[in-house]
């Protein structure tokens, strides 16, 4: 069928009343069949909108210091495994600092090539 132009609806709902329906009012609010939306969509007070919103930002900051804590521990091991490979494991542990012998190609001049 056709459809109804702006300025013709808006007669229209002028002839009916321009009654505004909600939610309740279309779907009732228990009604015979016991449904309805109205009890679902209970608006929370500040205090408690307040706490909502600390207990997801405290959920949140747990989950982030887990992770960091994870990545930490990764890194650790990466570490770890690199100075077994390289040999040098027993010196990370003893704190010692590692030495670069000098250069003996039989040219110590100190200066460059």
């Amino acid at each position: 069928s056709e459809a109804t132009h702006g300025s013709a609806r808006d007669r229209e709902a002028e002839a009916y009343g321009g009654a505004e329906l909600d939610d309740d009012a279309i779907y009732g609010s228990g009604g015979i069949f016991g449904g309805g939306r109205g009890n679902q969509r209970k608006e929370l007070s500040y205090e408690e909108a307040l706490a909502k919103e600390r207990r997801f930002k405290e959920k949140k900051e747990a989950e982030k210091a887990a992770r960091v804590e994870e990545l930490k521990m990764k890194e650790e091991e990466k570490q770890k495994k690199m100075l077994e490979m390289l040999g040098l494991s027993g010196i990370a542990t003893t704190g010692k600092k590692i030495t670069i012998a000098p250069r003996n190609d039989g040219n110590n001049t100190g200066g460059t090539n």
